[in-house]
């Protein structure tokens, strides 16, 4: 079973964003211990920091710049034009569906489709990867065959044609006088052709 990286109602696709959640979450629980957000100048001095670093790229960080850009904004001492926007990267999340949510079962559902249909696919491509792999293995081995079109094939068949000729021919003469070795004993040794 995959693990999981759950933080609150949200799920990270992998541990590396979790773990960056995390780090935002513990950074974000300083600056409300540490920081005075009652003071406009600390909020925006923490603002433009994080806006001018993108600090933060998560859910959690980009809710709280939010609420940041949202304190400032409503004390009026600065306007909406004069902060920087919120820089949004790759967001880092998923919002999961909640335990009552009727959804969760159809994505659960689907998942596990998509689940079985990338089994099916993957073991389909591995068979076809097989067949294709055994086939290449076969014409490379058989003498004659694709691998072998730019050689000297030809040439070489003519010479084993030849050769096989050869070694009939070669066959054929010497059962040729083994006939007529026989023959000859078979004529002398009768006594028809002996002297009286």
């Amino acid at each position: 079973m995959a693990e999981s990286y759950v933080i609150d109602q949200y799920v990270f696709q992998n541990r590396k964003d979790y773990e960056q959640a995390n780090k935002e979450r513990e950074t974000i629980a300083y600056l409300r211990a540490h920081a005075d957000l009652s003071d406009r100048k600390a909020v925006y001095k923490i603002y433009k920091t994080a806006s001018e670093k993108q600090s933060f790229q998560t859910v959690f960080g980009l809710e709280f710049m939010a609420e940041l850009r949202k304190i400032l904004v409503d004390s009026e001492i600065v306007t909406e034009d004069v902060l920087d926007p919120i820089p949004v990267g790759r967001v880092l999340t998923k919002v999961l569906p909640q335990a009552g949510d009727g959804q969760a079962e159809e994505y659960r559902k689907a998942y596990e489709k998509a689940r079985g249909a990338n089994l099916i696919k993957n073991l389909l491509i591995g068979v076809l990867l097989v067949v294709v792999v055994g086939m290449m293995v076969i014409t490379y081995n058989n003498q004659y065959s694709v691998f072998t079109y730019f050689t000297n094939y030809k040439e070489k068949m003519r010479e084993e044609l030849i050769n096989e000729y050869q070694d009939w021919e070669e066959s054929l003469e010497e059962r040729e006088e083994a006939v007529e070795k026989k023959e000859l004993e078979n004529g002398s040794g009768d006594g028809k052709d002996s002297p009286k």
